[in-house]
């Protein structure tokens, strides 16, 4: 008989289940725990993200509002945009507690920044976005381009400087740099710099640019006939050199390259420093004449080279061409006269039926208002505007003391002039003379423009402003109505139309495309011209005011003004104090 026998276990089996047991627990557990927190994480990932897009929103909403602004006010600056721009705020498409909010502010480098914010779930997911715009100006709406464009011809003789600045963004101190232009449009016309008058700009001419004297231009040069380099030392030209006709160099550093599809020459003692680096420091078209057998070489091979001998294919100078097919005649840069001043003017005054004549003498102060004109000290005369249709305020209405109409309250006077120690004043908005003759200061005369008010002068005859002569602007630039300070716009077509000898500063806007603009005498112009030919000597210089882009008075723009997107900034937007509810 076989007995059985039976090891006792004691529950081992039983312990080593109720182990794996509390192991594969512990193991669903952990993972229904990082379930938990894999789904809180998505969720918070997914209100960020609705928040982000909610304040990207607001971004894009209130670029859309700046927008609309410029489409229906023209350009403005910063501060003005920002006060007449509504702030975007809304909710998305999602949930009705999807909200975006946006402001506006001017950064310090004068910049548009919208800081927006974005949240959802009542706030309890938010966003911050901070992002920076600028405002890029429409191309074509001003006349006033550059410093100086001299249809015909530019003579700079004297010692003043050309340069340029902002009113718009500052001071000329605190806002001056190198775009100091200057330009010819028709065919065939010169730059002339003698003396010294340093260009800090660029210079094009249709015709020759010729540099004689000590005058440098910091900037490049792009001319269609030929340059002209005189002998002398130190830097002629920093920047480049174009043409499409000859180059001749007869002294002195040019730090950039030349390129001339013509004939090629340089004296000794002449340079080319190529100080960025290009394949090659000159490029011409013709023959070559280089004496210079040390400075005129590049890496050892001479200029003569046939390395160099290729023609650059410079392009042309834009001149005035009616017959040109994409001919523009609104076009500044294609048209001496884009405003077509002389038909403009025969029709603003065929509605005229009267002309008053002032003459401001010794001890006399003559007033302008929109609403009048008037002796307040020597005299009685009293003249009232009459109302006409002036082209320049179809897009920017006439600030009037009295509200706005559907014309422009004028002036009309056969001549203002302005003698001994007579004074004249304008105030209180848009003031607008019609002069169907000659506008004069002689003497020690002082015309004083006020604060948030413009002169806009539109004559037949001349504009003499003597060397005793004072011109007074308050307030330098575009008015908040969106005009210069002083502009002058003449269609006299002879010879001296506009002539400034005085020694203190002007600012002034100068339109006077038929006639010969002079600028002589020790006083500074700050703004812009615009003649058949320019001539200036003395120590007279010329600041352009890059402010005067956004002036709107030359016909539909080429292209609208628009803004622009710069960037991020990388910064929180300032918080409100919570209130105490909170």
């Amino acid at each position: 008989m076989v007995v059985a026998v039976f090891n006792k276990q004691h529950g081992f089996t039983l312990i080593t289940v109720l182990i794996l047991t509390s192991m594969a627990s512990l193991v669903v557990l952990s993972s229904l725990r990082e379930n938990i927190v894999q789904e809180r994480l998505s969720g918070n990932f997914q209100k960020k993200l609705n928040s982000r897009l909610l304040a990207e929103k607001g971004v894009f909403e209130q670029a859309k509002l700046l927008q609309q602004t410029l489409n229906r006010e023209g350009v403005l600056a910063v501060d003005d945009l920002i006060n007449k721009t509504n702030l975007a705020s809304g909710t998305g498409i999602i949930a009705s507690d999807a909200t975006f909010s946006a402001t506006l502010t001017k950064n310090p480098d004068g910049e548009l920044e919208i800081a927006s914010l974005g949240q959802r779930f009542e706030g309890d997911a938010q966003s911050n976005l901070v992002a920076r715009f600028g405002i890029q100006g429409a191309k074509g709406s001003s006349v006033f381009t550059n410093a100086m464009v001299g249809c015909k011809g530019v003579n700079l003789s004297g010692s003043g400087s050309i340069d340029s600045y902002d009113s718009s963004q500052g001071t000329y101190e605190e806002t001056k740099s190198d775009d100091g232009d200057v330009s010819t449009i028709a065919g065939d016309s010169d730059v002339v710099l003698s003396g010294h008058s340093p260009i800090r700009g660029d210079v094009k001419a249709s015709g020759v640019i010729y540099l004689n004297g000590s005058s440098p231009i910091i900037g490049n040069i792009h001319s269609n006939t030929g340059v002209y380099i005189s002998p002398g030392s130190g830097l002629r030209v920093d920047g480049n050199v174009y043409t499409r006709g000859y180059y001749k160099h007869r002294g002195g550093r040019i730090s950039g390259v030349v390129r001339a599809n013509g004939d090629a020459t340089m004296q000794w003692s002449t340079y080319i420093d190529n100080t960025q680096g290009e394949t090659l420091d000159i490029m011409y078209g013709g023959t070559g004449d280089f004496k210079d057998t040390y400075n005129n070489q590049q890496d050892g091979v001479h200029y003569s080279n046939s390395k160099f001998n290729i023609n650059p294919n410079v392009e042309p100078v834009t001149v005035a061409d009616p017959t040109a097919p994409d001919y523009d005649p609104s076009n500044p840069d294609t048209n001496c006269d884009p405003l077509i001043l002389p038909e403009k003017m025969t029709d603003i005054m065929a509605g005229i039926t009267g002309y008053d004549s002032i003459s401001v003498g010794p001890t006399q102060l003559f007033k302008f208002n929109t609403e009048q004109g008037f002796h307040s000290n020597g005299g009685s005369q009293i003249i009232v505007p009459t109302l006409a249709d002036v082209f320049l305020f179809d897009k920017k209405i006439q600030n009037q003391s009295n509200g706005s109409h559907s014309k422009e309250y004028v002036f009309a006077l056969d001549g203002l002039k302005m003698t001994s120690d007579g004074k004249m004043e304008v105030s209180g908005g848009d003031v607008i003379l019609l002069i169907d003759g000659d506008f004069s200061m002689e003497g020690d005369t002082t015309l004083t423009i006020k604060k948030d008010s413009s002169l806009t002068v539109l004559l037949t005859g001349k504009v003499n402003i003597g060397a005793g002569a004072k011109v007074i602007t308050e307030q330098e630039g575009l008015t908040t109505s969106g005009h210069p300070s002083l502009s002058f716009y003449s269609s006299f077509n002879g010879v001296n139309g506009v002539q400034f000898s005085g020694a203190a500063n002007l600012y002034a806007a100068i339109y006077a495309p038929l006639t010969t603009v002079k600028l002589s005498g020790s006083g500074e112009l700050f703004g812009s011209v615009r003649g058949a030919v320019i001539t200036s000597s003395g120590g007279s210089g010329a600041h352009y005011d890059a402010g005067l882009l956004k002036v709107q008075n030359g016909g539909k723009p080429s292209t609208p003004a628009r803004i622009v997107f710069l960037g991020w900034s990388y910064k929180t937007p300032p918080q409100s104090e919570p209130s105490p509810a909170q």
